[in-house]
């Protein structure tokens, strides 16, 4: 196709070429009578597929007229070519964002849901899009997307093969239902293109590759596709199940709506955000080798790292309890110990207070027994206590007082009277 550079198209004056598919071209241009920029869409008039293509694309979006799909503001016919005037998107699209690397799930999450709204407009309008990909999404500014290019769209009820009698499929095969081999086209396969879409954006590539458009259709049809968390770790469980249902072979097994899944990828984000991440901790040696591996990525370090933090913070949170429990085991032994020593006091006093009693008892005894002695027939009152002593050596008895002598003593036992006691109390009684 011949460049359009500097010529004019009614009021159009085409600046340079933006982008080229199949037998296509898009020009930015300036609307010379609206005094804007615009973007064209050109087709030559000769290729008649091509032709029909840009008029049903045309139609199409006279009746979706939605804030998420990009709106047709002119279209036109001048010699031999055919022209679609669009509004100009100066961030360009989605497919030149992704080369600059893979997206962030809630970056994602706000493309999916403006794309899964225009799609499901489309779908309750009985519109098939038929070719979701990252070129044909336009980046407004850093929060607005738009969906474009319904050139291979058609209406749901008509009943087309996408398969032309030439053996080639009308579609980008990266994007494309495995069974689109053998049905024709259907919600389904937007939403399976949609779901190839979501995969794409947060892990920076498509399921599947191969060197020719058959080769890449045939792993679709054959192959599963790698876990979306090998490829980006940050993805948690519950967003990599709701990608892997929306590329389930049998569309039954789908997302039956583009909303559904749209909102079962928000849902799924939040679930990750409120629920906490159980991370299993490595033993030193092994977290030091999956820090030197292949695997060793930031976020390997980082989750690493944390279970080390949360195994410290209980160890300060039980120092209190720690400190409490030696104290009350220090309490309890002094305690223990000032027990038993009150109590071997107190007996040592019980002790003493017995032997004085018992003392002051016997002196009392002593002092009755003089004052009231208590005469013993045939006994004199000098009489010893103990047999056979001697009287010249009077026997001490400690008490309290002083000393005193055997004499001072009573005794109630008989005893035979000596030689000298007879003499004495004979004189005596004389």
């Amino acid at each position: 196709m011949l460049t359009l550079e500097q010529t004019t198209l009614g009021h159009y004056r085409l600046l340079r070429r933006l982008c080229r598919g199949g037998m296509s071209e898009v020009y930015l241009a300036h609307d010379e009578q609206g005094d804007r920029d615009v973007a064209i869409k050109v087709v030559n008039s000769h290729y008649g597929d091509l032709v029909e293509r840009l008029q049903r694309e045309a139609q199409a979006i006279r009746v979706l007229t939605h804030t998420r799909i990009l709106p047709i503001l002119d279209y036109g016919e001048e010699g031999s070519w055919l022209y679609l005037v669009m509004p100009y998107m100066e961030h360009g699209n989605l497919r030149e964002k992704l080369a600059k690397g893979r997206l962030s799930l809630a970056e994602a999450g706000m493309i999916l849901g403006q794309i899964a709204s225009a799609l499901q407009f489309a779908h309750d309008h009985g519109i098939l899009h038929r070719d979701i990909k990252p070129s044909n999404i336009l980046l407004g500014d850093e929060q607005q997307v738009y969906l474009a290019d319904f050139g291979l769209a058609k209406a749901i009820d008509k009943q087309e093969r996408d398969i032309t009698q030439t053996g080639c499929l009308i579609g980008t095969p990266e994007y494309m239902a495995p069974e689109l081999a053998e049905e024709p086209f259907s919600t389904s396969c937007d939403i399976y293109a949609l779901g190839v879409l979501l995969y794409q954006m947060v892990t920076g590539e498509v399921p599947f590759k191969g060197s020719t458009p058959l080769s890449v259709y045939w792993k679709h049809i054959q192959e599963q596709p790698v876990p979306p968390s090998l490829l980006n770790p940050a993805i948690p469980p519950p967003v990599e199940g709701v990608i892997l249902c929306a590329m389930e072979k049998d569309p039954r097994r789908r997302f039956q709506t583009a909303q559904e899944l749209a909102q079962a990828y928000m849902q799924a984000i939040h679930a990750a955000h409120t629920k906490p991440i159980r991370i299993r901790v490595l033993p030193l040696a092994q977290r030091r080798l999956a820090d030197k591996s292949v695997m060793g990525t930031k976020e390997l370090k980082d989750a690493s790292q944390a279970p080390l933090r949360s195994l410290r913070t209980p160890a300060r949170r039980n120092t209190p309890r720690v400190v409490a429990a030696v104290v009350l085991l220090v309490f309890l032994l002094v305690s223990s110990l000032s027990l038993g020593f009150f109590v071997s006091q107190r007996g040592a006093q019980v002790k003493a207070s017995q032997f004085l009693g018992a003392s002051t008892q016997l002196q009392l005894t002593d002092k009755t027994q003089q004052e009231n002695p208590t005469p013993t027939l045939g006994v004199p009152p000098t009489t010893s206590v103990f047999e056979g002593a001697n009287d010249s050596q009077p026997l001490p008895v400690h008490v309290q007082g002083g000393h005193k002598t055997k004499q001072d003593y009573g005794h109630k036992h008989k005893h035979k009277p000596s030689k000298e006691d007879t003499t004495t109390n004979s004189d005596e009684v004389a």
